[in-house]
């Protein structure tokens, strides 16, 4: 998978990163089994994580948020 740079001064990029999050996550488990719920918490910890360690240059409230 290739790291795709996200735009933390737009609340619309994380909201649409979310959101492909679920998608990925049903294709995986229709694909490999398993619950989407399994493979949406570990893609939304990436997120988390690309999230925290970006706003370090921006606001600390993003991080909060993440």
């Amino acid at each position: 998978m290739s790291i795709v740079p996200i735009n933390l001064n737009s609340k619309a990029s994380i909201r649409d990163k979310a959101r492909l999050n679920i998608c990925i996550a049903k294709d995986l488990a229709d694909s490999f089994g398993g619950r989407k719920a399994d493979y949406l918490i570990r893609l939304n910890r990436k997120l988390r994580m690309k999230i925290a360690i970006g706003s370090e240059y921006y606001t600390s409230c993003i991080a909060i948020a993440a």
